[in-house]
């Protein structure tokens, strides 16, 4: 067996090794999933969740240490890991406490002679591949719902951080009868051979070129398949929006888990009456920010997850600045300085649409920033990308918040800084963001199949 090593981004040291998932365990893996699903599936939903709760209740005992890992193996700071710890428990609270709401039968039609009624059912085996940029998150994310319905599931983790991956494993096969949840750890290879296995479906969280080489091989196999990929969400800010209300909101969507967030707020278009105050506050919040290791708990932004990412960040501001761009603050890689995959955040101007910071996705703590004149023009710009997961429009008026955001080319959209990401709402996107949601009510249907049984009384 060869291994996968973990490897700390902050200094590049090795935290430890996981043994890369073979062809022959990664089919032992799937055939324990198929053989465990019909039991697992047949237990009442309640059952489900209560063996589903006494893992959640341990990993709730073991915080410090997962975040500590998180912030050790990813780079996400050490203070960024615990709230989200916090938060996504908030989702699985809510996938336990909704779960019967809306996987139990629904009665769509009933007279004195007939009913007619909707079940959710379970698909079957789902093989879920997740990325690294939030560890615990996208676990949940990807893996509770689908468990909860009744499936069983094969998770591959990503190679970035095998460490996180097996301390969850280890956790949830303590409570769960066998084959319910397993783990295959390596890099896309084993991504591959998972998903040629005995499955019922695919969700992949990822990139949009991974997204589409899977979405093919569903095809082929023709099943079901959830794809929430890449962004590069676009911010609107109007002439007549509350300034420092958005550029809070910018700087924390931009610099949150050192901008490598798949919804993150990517490229901002601001009106030109108040293009340079805009500029001028976030650049100022940039360049206070405090680098450091992950771990420390004064840091506010950490290394990026690892030297390949890193370099290619350097790549595309590097393009950005040959074709013209003015940096405002940053620009400059910390990796001599720091001896990890460390970047300043940086912001950018005098952007054009050839720049690869303004129509690729930028996994990092790097902002483009352009001008406008008229609303046609914001909409426009907003909308010059393959891309379409979030939006963020900052404006005070009602009626133009509304009609800009159904203009939008994007699945979800925030006004004024509220949050879309929440438990009951659908988290995906249009265009090469992917297709399917996750979440609420939409996230427990997206993963069962759906029969309706009409019968008289």
């Amino acid at each position: 067996m060869t291994k996968l090593k973990s490897i700390n981004p902050s200094n590049y040291q090795v935290l430890g090794e996981i043994e890369i998932s073979s062809p022959h365990e990664i089919e032992e893996k799937v055939k324990f999933a198929r053989d465990a699903q019909k039991e697992w599936g047949g237990l009442e939903i309640k059952e489900r969740v209560r063996l589903l709760q006494k893992a959640i209740k341990e990993l709730k005992s073991r915080r410090t240490e997962l975040t500590l890992l998180e912030a050790r193996e990813m780079g996400m700071p050490a203070s960024e890991a615990l709230i989200n710890f916090d938060g996504t428990l908030d989702y699985a609270n809510w996938y336990f406490e909704n779960a019967e709401k809306y996987l139990s039968p629904e009665t769509t039609f009933e007279s004195d002679k007939e009913i007619h009624q909707v079940f959710y059912e379970p698909i079957g085996v789902s093989a879920v591949i997740i990325p690294w940029n939030f560890p615990f998150a996208n676990f949940v994310w990807g893996v509770l719902q689908s468990l909860i319905a009744g499936n069983t599931v094969v998770l591959k983790h990503s190679e970035e951080c095998p460490l996180s991956g097996k301390f969850l494993e280890d956790i949830f096969s303590k409570y769960l009868p066998k084959g319910v949840f397993s783990e295959v750890y390596g890099d896309g290879e084993v991504g591959k051979i998972l998903v040629q296995q005995d499955i019922n479906m695919i969700a992949f969280t990822g990139s949009t070129k991974t997204g589409k080489f899977l979405y093919e091989t569903a095809g082929k196999k023709f099943i079901k398949a959830v794809m929430e990929l890449g962004g590069s969400a676009p911010g609107i800010v109007f002439e007549d929006a509350d300034i420092d209300l958005a550029v809070e909101n910018v700087c924390f969507n931009r610099l949150l888990n050192q901008g490598q967030c798949c919804d993150g707020l990517k490229r901002l278009i601001v009106h030109e009456s108040i293009f340079d105050e805009v500029v001028k506050k976030i650049a100022s919040t940039f360049s206070a920010k405090k680098i450091g290791i992950a771990e420390d708990k004064d840091t506010e932004v950490g290394p990026l997850v690892a030297k390949r990412q890193l370099d290619l960040l350097i790549y595309q501001v590097e393009d950005a600045k040959a074709k013209g761009a003015r940096i405002i603050t940053g620009g400059n890689s910390l990796e001599e300085k720091l001896s990890g995959a460390f970047f300043e955040p940086t912001v950018l101007t005098n952007i054009t649409s050839e720049m690869r910071v303004w129509n690729e996705e930028v996994f990092g703590p790097v902002l483009p920033i352009v001008k406008f004149k008229a609303e046609q023009e914001a909409i426009d710009l907003a909308n010059q990308t393959a891309y379409g997961l979030g939006s963020y429009v900052f404006t005070k008026n009602k009626e133009r918040a509304e009609r800009i955001s159904s203009l939008i080319e994007a699945g979800m959209v925030s006004v004024n800084g509220t949050n879309y990401i929440m438990p009951f709402n659908p988290f995906g996107g249009y265009k090469n963001s992917g297709f399917g949601r996750e979440h609420g009510k939409y996230g427990f249907h997206e993963v069962t199949q759906i029969k309706i049984i009409a019968r008289n009384k």
